[in-house]
Formats: structure tokens, sequence, C-alpha cells
């Protein structure tokens, strides 16, 4: 197999302490949310204008990423409401919620 056929496997396989942050059934909500209203900054070239590098380093573009970042994604979007700063995205209480709940869903079946 060539790096690139690799590269495409390796992606798309998910480390088993992600699995119950990447099959959670909400995971395909969540993964819209965060590419609608927290990718634009947080990717290896952010679109959002006066922003050069992804915010301490998070990149939040491929479903892996997401999952990888779980538990911040939940602190800092669902808790503490820091993200998106100063809510320039409009994150909608509702997609708070939805972040909430996959979180703490996916957190219940690593129990």
């Amino acid at each position: 197999a060539s790096d690139s056929e690799d590269n495409d496997l390796a992606e798309m396989t998910v480390p088993l302490h992600l699995a119950a942050f990447h099959d959670n059934d909400r995971f395909e909500a969540v993964n819209e949310i965060i590419s609608g209203r927290c990718a634009m900054c947080h990717a290896a070239e952010p679109l959002w204008d006066g922003i050069a590098v992804a915010p301490k380093g998070v990149l939040l573009e491929t479903p892996i990423q997401i999952a990888a970042e779980a538990k911040a994604i939940y602190l800092q979007s669902a808790v503490s409401h820091a993200m998106p700063p100063a809510n320039v995205a409009y994150m909608e209480h509702e997609e708070r919620a939805i972040i909430r709940a996959w979180f703490e869903t996916s957190i219940s079946q690593l129990r």
C-alpha cells in the first residue's frame, strides 16, 4: 500500500479510547456543530481574519480530532461557554446542549 493509502486507513481507524465519542448517536450532530462553529479557527489553515494558527494548537477538522478533543470541547463550549469567544460564531443554547449530552453519554459508556 502507498503512504497515501496508509494515511487514509489511519484516519478511518478510531482508537479504542475515542470510540465512545466517535460512535455515539449524537456524533453527527456534534460534527456539524463543530464544523460550523469551531473549525473556521481550529484548522490547519484558519479562515477567521486575524488568526494565523489554530488557538492552542487545537485542530477540529476531522472526526478523529473532534473525538480526541471531546473533553475540551465539552468544557469550553457546553460548561463554561468560553468558546466560541464572545460567541462570535453564534453557538445556540440547543447546540451546547447537544455537545453536553454527547460528552456525558459517551463518558458513561466508558465507565
